[in-house]
């Protein structure tokens, strides 16, 4: 039986997951559960399970960002991600994350088991055989850096560098799909990542002009999938030579602004991205690109200084907790030691 772990604010749903999991005998035992974002990674870390299925928009701390904090500690376990939003609106970010499906709501039965039995056939079937799966990780761990890459030499306007980097993504995709029709939708999904991420930076482009469903779906060899795929990444690359602005620099730096001024309150990627008119995958790349770390860790990083300041300041542990954007008591304790080394009271007494 593989561990599963459930995140849903929505009581039913998850009720509803655990039902339908029960009731068609599938190979999966329900560990865990949450509501929330922060006591889903807590569950998440204690847990340890084979794979996690959670909302995007959760409160306390939305899914995508879940995902981002608990592969630091669970490298091995699979996601998938359930929303009410369709296509690649969310599939964006969720992508970079190396994310193994997607369900949209409302969700039934057939949904549910379609990806629970993709997940267990390409991710814990090959478990069996080390060696493979070892492979398997590193392609995709090299998958997720030729996205984060790719999407930098974009926003940077490097035609070059995004050519070379998505030729090496076409080899690996092919070394990790072996047949056909898996390797034709791979391909497809990230040739309309990337040109939707095009199309924000320049919205005189439609999506529509660079990448067909219909002409993928008449490729019927790897060889013609590839050509396909490469006159597309050309196309992109005459679009980014011909855009290399410093837009994108002066919008990381009214966020950073933007930022200091509310980190006490519960301002997630998806807001930001808002603000900014980009997509979270976007704003995600580009955040580490132009800062040098992830959203997350640069919030976090922020709070645990802020809430240092507060301590020294005579603050109690409570009233720094709420102060610096943690109302979960707890949640701010391990954070705290876990980036300090002491917890926020002994902290105190220290000075």
């Amino acid at each position: 039986m593989y561990r599963l772990v459930v995140i849903d604010d929505e009581y039913l749903v998850v009720e509803g997951i655990k039902a339908m999991i029960a009731r068609q005998k599938l190979e999966y035992e329900v560990v865990g559960c949450a509501y929330d974002g922060i006591h889903g990674l807590e569950t998440v870390r204690k847990c340890q399970p084979d794979l996690v299925i959670t909302d995007i928009r959760i409160p306390g701390l939305d899914g995508l960002s879940l995902i981002e904090e608990a592969k630091e500690y669970c490298p091995d376990t699979a996601f998938v991600v359930i929303s009410g939003y369709t296509e690649f609106e969310y599939a964006r970010r969720a992508l970079s994350l190396g994310v193994k499906g997607y369900i949209d709501k409302p969700i039934s039965i057939e949904k549910l088991k379609n990806v629970l039995e993709r997940v267990e056939r390409e991710c814990f079937q090959s478990r069996e055989e080390s060696t493979a799966m070892q492979q398997n990780r590193e392609g995709q761990e090299r998958l997720k850096e030729l996205f984060d890459d790719s999407v930098s030499a974009m926003a940077g306007g490097r035609g070059g560098e995004f050519q070379k980097y998505m030729e090496e993504a076409l080899r690996q995709l092919g070394d990790l799909y072996v047949q056909t029709e898996d390797f034709r939708r791979e391909v497809y999904k990230w040739l309309c990542v990337q040109s939707d991420i095009l199309t924000e930076r320049q919205p005189q482009i439609s999506r529509d002009t660079l990448v067909s469903y219909q002409e993928m779906e008449q490729m019927a060899s790897r060889e013609e999938v590839c050509r396909y795929a490469r006159k597309i990444v050309t196309d992109i690359t005459r679009y980014i030579e011909a855009d290399k602005t410093g837009s994108s620099h002066a919008a990381i730096l009214e966020l950073l602004a933007y930022i200091d001024e509310h980190y006490s309150e519960d301002i997630g990627l998806n807001e930001l991205a808002d603000r900014a008119g980009m997509s979270t995958a976007y704003l995600s790349v580009l955040f580490k690109t132009e800062v040098g770390t992830s959203y997350v860790k640069y919030l976090t990083e922020l709070r645990i200084r802020q809430a240092k300041k507060l301590l020294k300041d005579g603050y109690k542990v409570s009233e720094v907790s709420g102060r610096v954007g943690y109302n979960n008591y707890r949640y701010f304790c391990d954070i705290f030691k876990r980036h300090v080394g002491k917890t926020p009271n002994e902290y105190k007494h220290n000075y």
